[in-house]
């Protein structure tokens, strides 16, 4: 296993991330060394939520030692995967590029995978995830409308989505042959082929596919849009995965809620809402993702990305 066989999943949020850490990284017999859930909370510390005037790539190269030396020694692919690595744009955190310049600072050379999404399904599932975590704000407050005042953004930035830019950012500082870029789009529609790609890319030996169930699925939409009255009284704990006693109940009572009330009663909700993210964006997308498809080579007008 040769120096620089370190794979880095920075995400996207929403691309089936939780499937990729939970089903194939967690899982030696993929071919894979990584956390025991997959997702790797010390890349939070080490690279996102330090002090950017006391980060020390010793310190934080000092942390993944341990399973980079247990992977070369079991002839495993070493991965770190967190998708708060590209940023955290569900709560208006945008930092992608210093944490890059800290993950090469870190460890030199390594092979980094981006996985992406259709945009405007991707804001909606972002908006989603954001209200399942505590957000009271409207999907409209939530992407903007692109006349704010001068200084003033939305959390959600339709801008962030446009990926041509992020691809040509890293392939600038890694090289071409070390970024991959797989789309949600083909996992969906051809796991078996998503899998061959992701393991030539990451050099990854096994001939098992995954079962291919969802992982971290979000509320319905009638489900999301009731959240966002029932968050106001029931305040998540920022400081950690315990939760108080309000938002558990509240969680568990919208679990419920999608169980007992009929799907088709979103139908409305869902329909107000693409209605809106299509009117916020127009043809923003359409040029990157002409480029997008030219630079990594798959159909993305045929998967329903806006290519004009």
């Amino acid at each position: 296993m040769s120096e620089d066989s370190l794979l880095i999943h920075i995400g996207l949020h929403k691309t089936g991330t939780t499937w990729l850490q939970r089903r194939v990284f967690s899982d030696p017999a993929m071919g894979y060394l990584s956390t025991p859930n997959g997702q790797s909370n010390e890349a939070t510390d080490a690279f996102v939520t330090v002090d950017p005037l006391a980060f020390d790539a010793d310190s934080a190269l000092a942390r993944f030692t341990p399973m980079l030396s247990e992977a070369r020694q079991r002839g495993l692919v070493p991965v770190i995967s967190q998708e708060r690595l590209s940023s955290d744009p569900s709560f208006g955190g945008y930092y992608f590029t210093d944490v890059l310049d800290r993950l090469i600072e870190t460890f030199g050379a390594f092979r980094l995978l981006l996985t992406i999404r259709e945009q405007k399904g991707m804001l909606l599932a972002l908006y989603r995830q954001a209200v399942r975590s505590g957000a009271t704000f409207s999907l409209r407050q939530a992407i903007g409308t692109g006349d704010e005042p001068t200084g003033w953004k939305p959390t959600i930035r339709p801008e962030y989505l446009l990926y041509d830019r992020m691809i040509e950012h890293v392939r600038s500082r890694l090289g071409d042959d070390r970024v991959c870029v797989l789309p949600l789009e083909l996992m969906r529609r051809d796991p078996e082929r998503y899998m061959r790609e992701l393991q030539a890319f990451s050099g990854a030996k096994s001939s098992v596919v995954p079962s291919m169930e969802a992982e971290n699925a979000g509320y319905s939409p009638l489900a999301t849009r009731v959240s966002t009255v029932v968050n106001r009284f029931a305040w998540p704990n920022p400081l950690g995965p315990e939760q108080p006693m309000s938002v558990r109940l509240a969680r568990r009572g919208m679990w419920w809620f999608d169980r007992v009330v009929p799907m088709s009663l979103s139908q409305g909700v869902s329909r107000r809402w693409r209605e809106q993210i299509a009117g916020r964006v127009g043809t923003m997308y359409q040029d990157s993702n002409r480029r997008t498809a030219a630079m990594i080579g798959y159909p993305l007008g045929e998967w329903g990305y806006d290519v004009g």
